[in-house]
């Protein structure tokens, strides 16, 4: 699966937010994902982080109904297991500064041969095993 390029939860909320920096290139990738022109991978972890966020910002409805979407569009969305777990404990370890959510969709990504994220989120440069990619850098790249 070393092709697919791992979705962090920023570009959905970026793409589903209000005016921001982030918010036309998450579009753009969105799109490209909906066109199969970006073959993406998220995984159950993220949907849970957005499940929790809207609830949190007291929008529930708003992170059920992304979280539909999401499940709709031409994409894997990976399990997250006890083998990610692991792996996840051991990047905490290696990289204090990462989340320990970050941790679990890093470990993820690794355990199922995913190298690159598209994120806004610059601490994911502390794994040294994983590539990341700004969303703003990434368009322009393909455009």
């Amino acid at each position: 699966m070393t092709d697919a390029i791992f979705l962090d939860a920023n570009i959905f909320m970026y793409a589903a937010g209000a005016t921001h920096q982030y918010k036309a290139p998450c579009l753009q990738i969105l799109a490209l994902v909906e066109t199969k022109k970006l073959t993406a991978v998220t995984s159950s972890e993220v949907l849970q982080e957005l499940l929790y966020r809207y609830s949190h910002l007291q929008l529930a409805e708003k992170g059920i109904h992304l979280c539909r979407r999401i499940l709709d569009f031409p994409m894997q969305i990976l399990p997250v297991t006890a083998a990610d777990v692991q792996r996840a404990t051991e990047i905490l370890e290696a990289s204090p500064g990462i989340k320990s959510r970050d941790a679990i969709h890093a470990a993820t990504m690794l355990n199922n041969n995913v190298e690159e994220i598209l994120t806004a989120d610059k601490h994911f440069e502390q794994i040294l095993s994983l590539n990341r990619l700004d969303p703003h850098a990434y368009v322009a790249s393909i455009s």
